[in-house]
C-alpha cells in the first residue's frame, strides 16, 4: 500500500452573521469528513486530501497484494495527477485511455466503463498473458481494438506550438539488450510545461523506439524499463535518463536500459532486508507544471538508474529513492529503517552508505488492547514536492520496534497508524492515529507512542517551528474577531501531534458523539457529527467579554475496542473580540480565498496528557499501586495563564469514584497515585476522572470510560 495520510485540512462550515449584541446564530453546521476516496477502474482505492497550500498526498489502497497489480506508478503529467497500477502501465494510450486514473476527475464523479470490481483482476490476467508473448495490446480485453476511456473526463488541450513540429525517436534497448518492445518513455519540454498533453508527455517503445512530435525546445527523456516473472511479479525495474538536450530538427535521443547501471543499494549500520522500494523522477521546467513519474515496485524488487554528472541549466531536477529495510528473523527488539534521499541537479550513483548522524532512531510503541494486523505509514516529503505520499505496510500488534528514519532539515515526515484493516474488499484504515509534519535531527533518539491509552479528544499540535510554513496545523479552537472555530477530535492519544480517526468507524462498530457549545451558559451550537475526523464548526458569538464552554461526548465500541470507549469532555474559559491577530506561519485559521487565513488567535482551552506508569503495548499494567502522571497544558500558541490545581478520580466498576493522591510537580505536571486491585481472571478495566484549572478561571473536566486495564500476574 501507499500514498498514505497527510495533513488534515479540517473544512469548518460557515456561520450565520451577527448584528450588535444580537442572539448569536443558532447552529453552525458540523464539518465534512474532509477525505474525498474513489475507485480505480482497477478495484484500487484511492484519498486525497488537499492541504491549505494546496499540496496533495494519496493513500492508495491496492486492491491486490501481489503482483504488477501491486507495484503503483504516481503520474504528474499537466498538472493532473493519476495513479496507475503496474498492470494497466503497458495499455495506457493502447486500450486504457489515461484519464481512467485521473484522480481529480474521480473524484469530480466521473465514472469509467468497467465493473470496478472485476476489471482489475481481469487486467492482471490479460497482462499476465502478453507479457509472456513479449507484446502488449490487440488481444483479450483489447481485442478489436476496443479503447476505455473515463465518461465526463476533463479534456485539456496542448498549447499550440510557435514553430514547425519535429519528430523526436526516442531509442532503446531493453534489460535484455534487445530493442525494447516493452517499457515507456517519456519525453518533457523543459522550457514550458505546458508545451504538451498529458497524454503527449508519453509514448511505448516499439522496436527499440518510441516516437514523438513536438515543437522546437529543450527536453528532457526518460526511459522505465521492468521485467517480471511467469507469475507477472516485477522482477526488476530500471530508469535511464536523458534529463537535457535541445530539440531543432528532427533527430533521436537514447535511453538504453544498460545505462541504468547504477543499482539502488543501502549500507546500513545494522543489518536489514529491502521490504519495499521505489524512485522518484521529477523534472520541472521555467515554467508549467512539473512532470513526475514514482514508481513504487514493491517488495524486494530491485532498482537501478542512469548516473549523470552535468546539473541541468533549464528547470529543475530532483530525484530520490525511497526503501524499507528490515531486521532479519531472530531475538531481540525488531528494527526498521526507513530511508530516502533527495538529489537535486544531477543523478548520482545509487549507492548510500548510512551512518548514525544521517538517521534518527526512534523507539516505537504501537498500542493495542486486541492482537491484530494493523497498517504503518511514514512518508518523506521534500520541499520541492508539491503532490507525496509512500508506501505503507502491516504491521502486527501490539508491537514495540526501533525505527531508524532518515533525517534533515528538508525532509519533512507525516503518516499514520491503524490499529487493524476494515473487512470487506476494499480495506480501509480504523482505530489510530494520525501525524502532522514534523523533522527529525539526525544522531538524534526520540520516543514516539501510538495509541497510548487512556485515549480522549485533542486538537492537532504543529510539530515543525511556528516559523516554518511548509506545512499549516489548524489549533483545536481560534476568535477571529467575534468568529469562534473549533476543531477537536476524539480517541486521540498523548503523543503531541497525534489525532485519532475521530467519529468514524466501519459497520460493525457503534460510534455515537455529539458537542455542545455554549456563551454564558446559553446554547449557540450544537451537533452529532458521526462520520467526521472531528467536532468541528464555527460560530459567531457575542463580542463582549463572557465564558466560553464546550462540552465533547463520544462513544465507540466495537470488536476492536475494550480500552478508552467513552469519554466526556467540558471546556470553560474566558474571550472576548480578536482583533489585530496574526498566526504564526505554521498555524492557520482557515481556507481564505487567496490561501491560509492567519488573522485569528488561539483560545485558552486547557488540554490534558496522561501517562500511565507501567503501562504495557497491550493497554494494561499490574494490579496494585497505581501511578499517573498528568500534564495540564493549553492549546498551542494561545495566551495561557499558570494551572493551579488538578484532581484526578478513579472507578473499576464505571459507578464508584474513589479520589487518588494528586501531587504538583510544577509546571503544570501533576502525579496521581491510587490502588486498582482484581482478582477477576480477565481483569478489571479503570476509569478515569479528571478536572483542573488555571489562574484565569479556564476548566477542563474529563471523564473517560475503561481508560485502560489491571491484571493479575
Amino acid at each position: 500500500m501507499r500514498r498514505t495520510f497527510s495533513v488534515f485540512a479540517v473544512l469548518l462550515a460557515g456561520a450565520a452573521g451577527v448584528a450588535g449584541l444580537a442572539p448569536p446564530a443558532a447552529v453552525a453546521a458540523p464539518a465534512a469528513d474532509p477525505s474525498p476516496t474513489v475507485t480505480l477502474p482497477t478495484g484500487d482505492r484511492v484519498t486525497v486530501r488537499t492541504a491549505p497550500d494546496g499540496r496533495d498526498t494519496f493513500e492508495v489502497q491496492p486492491a491486490a497484494d501481489k503482483g504488477m497489480a501491486r507495484a503503483l506508478v504516481h503520474l504528474r503529467l499537466g498538472g493532473r495527477d493519476y495513479e496507475v497500477p503496474g498492470t494497466a502501465l503497458p495499455y495506457l494510450g493502447r486500450g486504457l485511455d489515461l484519464s481512467l486514473f485521473d484522480v481529480k476527475a474521480l473524484l469530480a464523479g466521473a465514472r469509467a466503463p468497467v465493473d470496478t470490481a472485476t476489471f482489475g483482476a481481469a487486467l492482471a490476467k490479460q497482462y499476465k498473458e502478453d507479457s509472456a508473448r513479449g507484446r502488449f495490446g490487440g488481444q483479450g480485453l483489447f481485442a478489436g481494438g476496443v479503447r476505455y476511456a473515463l465518461a465526463g473526463a476533463p479534456k485539456r488541450q496542448a498549447a499550440q506550438p510557435r514553430s514547425v513540429m519535429r519528430t523526436v525517436s526516442v531509442d532503446a534497448t531493453d534489460i535484455a539488450g534487445k530493442p525494447a518492445d516493452t517499457g515507456i518513455a517519456f519525453l518533457y519540454n523543459t522550457d514550458d510545461g505546458d508545451t504538451l498533453a498529458p497524454d503527449e508527455n508519453f509514448n511505448y517503445f516499439f522496436g527499440g523506439t518510441a516516437k514523438f512530435s513536438v515543437p522546437d525546445g529543450n527536453y528532457s527523456a526518460l526511459g522505465v524499463f521492468w521485467t517480471t516473472d511467469a507469475d507477472g511479479n516485477p522482477t526488476e525495474l530500471r530508469f535511464s535518463a536523458q534529463p537535457e538536450f535541445a530539440v531543432k530538427a528532427d533527430g533521436g535521443v537514447r535511453v538504453d536500459a544498460k545505462r541504468a547501471s547504477s543499482k539502488l543499494t543501502w549500507v546500513t549500520p545494522r543489518p536489514a532486508l529491502l521490504d519495499d522500494t521505489g524512485f522518484l523522477f521529477r523534472r520541472a521546467a521555467k515554467t508549467g507544471p512539473a512532470l513526475l513519474v514514482d514508481f513504487d515496485a514493491g517488495p524486494g524488487v530491485p532498482i537501478s538508474v542512469s548516473p549523470t554528472s552535468t546539473p541541468v541549466r533549464t528547470g529543475a531536477l530532483q530525484t530520490y529513492p525511497y526503501s524499507r529495510l528490515v531486521s532479519p528473523p531472530g531475538p531481540g527488539t525488531p528494527y526498521e529503517y526507513v530511508l530516502q534521499k533527495a538529489s537535486i541537479g544531477v543523478i548520482p550513483q545509487q549507492r548510500y552508505v548510512i551512518t548514525a548522524k544521517d538517521v534518527a532512531a526512534v523507539a516505537a510503541t504501537y498500542f493495542s488492547e486486541y492482537s491484530s494486523l494493523g497498517l504503518r505509514q511514514r512518508s518523506g516529503m521534500f520541499s520541492f514536492e508539491d503532490v507525496s505520499g509512500h508506501p505503507s505496510h502491516p504491521i502486527q500488534l501490539p508491537r514495540k520496534q526501533t525505527e531508524y528514519v532518515s533525517a534533515g532539515p528538508d525532509l519533512a515526515w507525516f503518516g499514520g497508524f491503524s490499529k487493524y484493516v476494515l473487512p470487506g474488499p476494499f480495506p480501509g484504515w480504523a482505530g489510530g492515529q494520525h501525524e502532522q509534519f514534523h523533522t527529525y535531527q539526525g544522531g538524534s533518539s526520540v520516543t514516539e507512542d501510538w495509541n497510548r491509552f487512556p485515549l480522549h479528544p485533542a486538537g492537532e499540535v504543529a510539530l515543525l517551528p511556528l516559523n516554518d510554513g511548509r506545512a499549516y496545523t489548524l489549533p483545536g479552537a481560534t476568535r477571529a474577531g467575534d468568529l469562534l472555530r473549533v476543531a477537536i477530535t476524539p480517541f486521540s492519544d498523548n503523543q503531541p501531534g497525534h489525532t485519532g480517526f475521530g467519529f468514524s468507524g466501519e459497520p460493525r462498530d457503534t460510534i455515537t458523539g455529539s458537542y455542545r457549545f455554549t456563551q454564558d451558559g446559553t446554547t449557540l451550537a450544537e451537533g452529532t457529527p458521526q462520520g467526521a475526523t472531528a467536532a468541528a464548526f464555527a460560530q459567531d458569538v457575542a463580542p463582549g467579554p463572557s465564558t466560553l464552554g464546550l462540552t465533547i461526548d463520544a462513544g465507540r465500541t466495537g470488536p476492536m475496542y475494550r480500552q478508552s470507549t467513552a469519554t466526556h469532555t467540558e471546556w470553560t474559559w474566558k474571550s472576548q473580540h480578536v482583533e489585530g491577530v496574526t498566526l504564526p506561519p505554521s498555524l492557520y485559521c482557515g481556507r481564505g480565498e487567496d490561501g491560509p487565513d492567519r488573522a485569528c488567535a488561539v483560545e485558552p482551552l486547557l488540554t490534558l496528557g496522561y501517562a500511565v506508569g507501567g503501562l504495557r503495548p497491550d493497554g494494561s499494567t499490574l494490579s496494585g499501586p497505581q501511578g499517573l502522571d498528568l500534564t495540564v497544558g493549553h492549546l498551542q500558541q494561545s495566551t495561557g495563564s499558570p494551572v493551579t490545581a488538578a484532581t484526578v478520580q478513579y472507578s473499576t466498576d464505571g459507578t464508584t469514584w474513589q479520589d487518588a493522591t494528586v501531587t504538583a510537580r510544577g509546571d503544570g505536571v501533576f502525579h496521581a497515585g491510587f490502588t486498582a486491585t482484581t482478582e477477576a481472571f480477565r481483569g478489571t478495566d479503570v476509569s478515569l476522572r479528571v478536572s483542573a484549572a488555571d489562574a484565569a478561571g479556564a476548566t477542563i473536566a474529563e471523564t473517560i470510560t475503561a481508560a485502560y486495564h489491571v491484571y493479575v500476574s
